[in-house]
């Protein structure tokens, strides 16, 4: 079975800004809540690749949260075109009109696969109508828009910025808009699945997150009626690749290849590349 990350870092200077050499305060505290120190240290490309291949993982979704990095996004696809799927940043908040420029160019000749947005880091929330028209292209062109729906260490912006909920709006008025809900509303409750289960086409994703940290009740709705909405990922640095092991134990068979890949792809816009398991049947 073949298993895509939907959220890592390679450890380069690039995507290591602001986190080596000296963190900033938010980000320590991330470093500290997730024992991260053993991964905060640099690499190589090739080797950050090796580490995720050894560690189970044959692909992972990088991304950047300002437009003037989305070349560099894409070059780093570019070059390593089976390790890396790319998402683009666009800043609303610093005018509209260069925000949807930005995300034209990222995916019209960048071939960059959707978009990745953090309320938290714009200080705008997520259902303000100057995003929407960043919205409104993401969905006439079939791509991805990945929001940041769950609590941040960020003490400058108010906990509504990851909201869940607020993503139900969008998904009323853009309902051809492929949504993912990052880190699946860790901390505000069960709203983010009730969000999913209400829409075709929102997706959550399982990135930063150990399913010790989960209810009983995510994990039945992950192996459930959102199992095809669930996208495994580690957020990496924040988990070692490893937790995938960790994983595998509370998805079950028929469900884990969706799960760790199928889904993602879909959401994305690439080929699925593990074939269905069928359901166990009872005995008796």
């Amino acid at each position: 079975m073949k298993v895509l990350d939907f959220r890592v870092r390679p450890r380069v200077p690039f995507y290591y800004q602001g986190l080596v050499p000296t963190p900033s305060k938010e980000i320590g505290r991330y470093i500290k809540v997730y024992h991260a120190e053993p991964r905060m240290s640099f690499t190589s490309m090739e080797e950050s690749i090796t580490e995720m291949r050894e560690k189970g993982v044959e692909k992972g979704v990088i991304f950047c949260g300002r437009p003037v990095d989305n070349e560099i996004v894409a070059t780093t696809v570019r070059n390593y075109p089976d390790a890396y799927v790319g998402l683009a940043a666009a800043r609303p908040d610093m005018g509209i009109r260069k925000a949807i420029d930005d995300l034209k160019k990222a995916f019209n000749e960048w071939g960059l696969a959707g978009l990745n947005h953090s309320p938290f880091l714009t200080g705008v929330p997520a259902t303000d109508r100057n995003n929407y028209p960043i919205y409104a292209l993401c969905e006439e062109m079939g791509k991805v828009a990945v929001i940041h729906s769950s609590v941040h260490y960020n003490p400058g912006t108010p906990l509504t910025m990851g909201d869940p909920l607020a993503v139900d709006q969008i998904a009323v008025d853009f309902p051809g808009l492929k949504i993912v809900l990052t880190h699946a509303g860790i901390g505000f409750g069960e709203i983010a699945f009730t969000v999913a289960n209400r829409h075709d086409n929102v997706y959550l994703d399982f990135t930063a997150i150990r399913p010790m940290m989960m209810p009983k009740s995510a994990l039945l709705m992950i192996n459930g009626p959102l199992r095809k909405k669930c996208i495994w990922g580690t957020n990496y640095p924040c988990l070692d690749y490893t937790a995938l092991e960790e994983w595998k134990p509370v998805v079950q068979p028929h469900v884990a290849p969706d799960f760790f890949y199928n889904n993602a792809a879909r959401a994305l816009g690439i080929e699925e590349a593990n074939p269905p398991v069928p359901k166990e049947k009872k005995a008796g």
